[in-house]
């Protein structure tokens, strides 16, 4: 692909991205996104067959970006402690996350329920999620890291409980530093919510 076409592709797509983080998915239309950047509607279907298309690419990104925050523990001798590297997966997505709050809003808020075929593929990337977070966590258990328990609910509320903290973050509902966010999901994680 040529500079220009990559250019222009970037273009497209970071108007896409304000447009859709803005109206969400239903309310935008292709002239919305054509008329943000003063382009032909030719011109997006050089590149895009429709909305739905250039909405997948968008949240398609994101998730690979997510995906390849998150490092798998290691466990061999000289690495880093687990915790550290906990951490080091934490902000890595929050800052992820807090650098591109429009596609937060558009990839955990809006994506479901858009179309099945992105239905799927985001059921996949959460499927996927899960299983390596349930790997975690029983590593994480046979070390006594983690307390003994049923992972199933630990995952849920770990899962759940991000995608919020990442929403809340990007609308401004918490405060979006993210160390501080870091800091406050390990003590979180470390102490619990109830105290003894």
């Amino acid at each position: 692909m040529s500079d220009r076409r990559d250019r222009r592709r970037r273009q497209i797509l970071a108007a896409a991205k304000e447009v859709f983080a803005q109206k969400g998915y239903v309310a935008t239309t292709v002239d919305d996104i054509v008329t943000r950047i003063e382009i032909s509607r030719g011109t997006f279907y050089n590149y895009y067959d429709d909305k739905l298309d250039i909405f997948e690419a968008l949240v398609e990104s994101f998730m690979a970006a997510l995906a390849t925050s998150i490092i798998p523990i290691d466990l061999s001798p000289g690495a880093p402690t687990p915790r550290e590297q906990l951490q080091a997966n934490l902000k890595r997505v929050v800052e992820l996350a807090l650098n591109d709050p429009a596609m937060v809003t558009i990839s955990l808020s809006t994506a479901m329920g858009v179309d099945p075929g992105l239905d799927e593929k985001l059921s996949v990337f959460y499927g996927h999620l899960r299983v390596f977070m349930d790997e975690t966590l029983q590593t994480g258990q046979q070390l006594g890291l983690v307390r003994p328990g049923d992972r199933g609910p630990m995952l849920s509320i770990a899962l759940g409980g991000m995608e919020g903290l990442l929403i809340d973050a990007v609308s401004g509902s918490v405060d979006a530093d993210a160390d501080e966010l870091v800091e406050a999901v390990m003590s979180f994680l470390e102490s619990g919510l109830l105290g003894r």
